[in-house]
């Protein structure tokens, strides 16, 4: 089947990232009124880490209208972010934490680690809604995790390891 020129409201043309980015930046909006007037924080409840996972638009919005706008895959994801967070757990071989860089967004929000988890999107009617996402988190120095980016990433599963 063809892949269909907007899915949810997403242009999926690989040259949309400006319409994208406007979608990804009213979603974060959106989701940040919703989450503040239903639960009275900005976060999510991640099952696998057991922790909230907030939602910064200074921090998460800004990386993601960045990066969550290059395919229309990433841009679907914010869209789901509730459930992705919610879900995202580790795959196997992959280290869950790794120490955030020194330079540019990682060091100028103060990240002491970072944490990686993955969110496989499944559809048995639609090929191209098959797809992985990778969601990072940062965490601070009071523990608090923050949601720093999601990103559409290929995966190959071998026998004994994935790759990235």
């Amino acid at each position: 089947m063809e892949l269909p020129k907007s899915i949810e409201g997403i242009v999926t043309d690989k040259n949309a990232t400006e319409q994208r980015r406007e979608v990804v930046k009213n979603i974060y909006l959106e989701l940040l009124e919703r989450l503040q007037r239903t639960k009275g924080k900005k976060s999510i409840y991640n099952d696998f880490l057991c922790v909230d996972v907030y939602i910064s638009m200074r921090e998460s919005g800004k990386k993601a209208s960045n990066s969550s706008t290059k395919n229309w895959q990433s841009t679907y994801a914010v869209k789901n972010l509730e459930k992705v967070i919610k879900n995202a757990k580790p795959l196997p071989y992959v280290p869950i934490y790794k120490i955030p860089k020194t330079t540019g967004k990682q060091k100028e929000f103060n990240y002491v680690n970072l944490a990686t988890l993955f969110y496989e999107f499944k559809n048995n009617k639609y090929e191209y809604m098959n797809f992985t996402v990778k969601l990072t988190l940062g965490i601070k120095n009071d523990g608090r995790h923050i949601q720093y980016s999601i990103s559409k990433i290929e995966v190959q599963f071998l026998e004994n390891k994935n790759t990235l």
